[in-house]
Parts: C-alpha cells; sequence; structure tokens
C-alpha cells in the first residue's frame, strides 16, 4: 500500500512540477571565471550561445580618422554602425546599450550609434574585456589596461537598475588578460550603463588589442516536456497503483 500511494504522490507530483507555470525572473550573474575566448567559441559552435549583436569599444588609433573605436557589429562580426572616438588614457567615459527589441542604441561619450537592423528576442548578454601583453605595438609599451565599471542593468523599462560587477583586463610581461561575464535570463528590453576606462604606458596599443564588447544573443533554452508527455506521467503513475492494487486483490481471492 505504502508503494502505491508513493507512486501516486511522486507521479501528481511531478506532473505539478512540470504544469506550474514560470514566474518571471530577475537576471542571473554567471560565474566565469577563468573563461576563455576559446571557451566562448565552443558556446558558439555547440550551438549553446548565438549572438544577435555585439556593442564594441576598441582602442582603434585614437586619431579621429582612419580606423573605427567603436561600433555595434551584427552576428558575423560586421559592424553595421561605427563611430570615431579619441580615448584618452586612464579617463573614465560614460556608455549605455538600449535594446528595446527592434532598436539598437550605444552610447559612448558624446557618440551615439544606433541601428535596427539587428532585432529578435534575447536571453544572455556577455561582457568581455581584453589587454594584450607588454611589448606587442612596440618595445616601451606596458601596463594595457581596460576597466567596465558602476555597471547597471535596467530590464524591461525599469527605472530601478541592478547593479552587476565591475570587469577589468590587465596585460602583463609575459600575458595577455581576457576577462568575461555573463548575464542570463534577460528579458527582451534592457539598458545596460556604466563607465569604462583604458589605460596604458609608453606607445599605445592599436585596433583591438585593447577593447570591450557587450554580445548580446541568445543562450539555448532547455527542453520542457510537451503536455502529451506531462500526461503519459500522470497515466502511467495511474496505471501501475492500478495494476499493483489488482494484482494484490487477485492474490488475496487465490
Amino acid at each position: 500500500m505504502k508503494q502505491h500511494k508513493l507512486l501516486l504522490i511522486l507521479g501528481l507530483a511531478s506532473l505539478g512540477l512540470l504544469t506550474a507555470p514560470n514566474p518571471a525572473k530577475a537576471f542571473t550573474l554567471v560565474d566565469r571565471t577563468g573563461f576563455t575566448d576559446t571557451d566562448f567559441e565552443n558556446l558558439r559552435k555547440n550551438g549553446e550561445f548565438s549572438e544577435l549583436f555585439v556593442a564594441e569599444g576598441r582602442i582603434g588609433d585614437r586619431s579621429g580618422a582612419g580606423t573605427y573605436e567603436l561600433s555595434i557589429n551584427n552576428a558575423s562580426g560586421t559592424p553595421v554602425e561605427e563611430r570615431q572616438f579619441n580615448w584618452l588614457p586612464n579617463t573614465l567615459v560614460d556608455f549605455s546599450l538600449e535594446y528595446t527589441g527592434n532598436e539598437v542604441t550605444y552610447t559612448v561619450g558624446d557618440r551615439t550609434l544606433t541601428s535596427t537592423a539587428l532585432t529578435g528576442s534575447i536571453s544572455d548578454i556577455f561582457l568581455r574585456t581584453y589587454a594584450q601583453k607588454d611589448g606587442l605595438t612596440s618595445p616601451d609599451n606596458q601596463n594595457n589596461f581596460v576597466q567596465l565599471s558602476n555597471i547597471q542593468l535596467y530590464e524591461n523599462g525599469s527605472n530601478v537598475g541592478q547593479t552587476i560587477t565591475s570587469l577589468a583586463s590587465s596585460g602583463t610581461a609575459t600575458n595577455s588578460d581576457t576577462d568575461y561575464i555573463q548575464l542570463s535570463n534577460i528579458s527582451s528590453g534592457f539598458k545596460l550603463t556604466g563607465q569604462t576606462l583604458f589605460n596604458w604606458e609608453g606607445t599605445a596599443p592599436t585596433f583591438s588589442n585593447l577593447a570591450y564588447q557587450i554580445k548580446v544573443g541568445n543562450t539555448t533554452p532547455k527542453s520542457v516536456p510537451e503536455p502529451g508527455t506531462v500526461g503519459a506521467i500522470l497515466l502511467t503513475t495511474v496505471i501501475s497503483v492500478g495494476y499493483g492494487k489488482t494484482k494484490k486483490l487477485k492474490s488475496k481471492q487465490n
């Protein structure tokens, strides 16, 4: 009898767990300590994350002409919007990235980039910083550093921001440095604000050798049993309990 009750309880519990509505959840911060570019590319190759767009800030050539320093890129890495920006060493610059579901607005300092070419639902944001090691640009280039700080995430048009931990990368004499933060369970509309800082000593690095990216897209959703599967679980449980009772009754009659 106890076994029959246990089967019935487990079956009903499974039905309740699988059919209960999922309440709206705030974003979650995923621990990505030690995460590398190789790890990120493996997520993409395995279909676990697909980019919708990337907002980028990079050292470029800081000349106000020539190569760009700010861009909104599509999933292939091609800029759909780009701007010039003269980064100054050890200087905090405000930034914001807003996505409404059909428009991207990316502002750094006094420069604003917008695009309506990248639309769709999203669930996750990866923040990445990268600093090259000493001496790659010139022998006297050293102590390259990039940081995203005072980060706030506003979800669904909310005017209450949620604080995100700072992210920074520091190049050394022997190694370049890459760091990641992942924000998961993001609703389609969001605004991300904060400050960025580039620093170096000697000759400045160039192109994307000192940079950050905000990678926006989707992780693969976990599979949820179809209603038919849920019903089958309950039906199997009920049949099992009924069969057990019938078998026990026949044993008594014999």
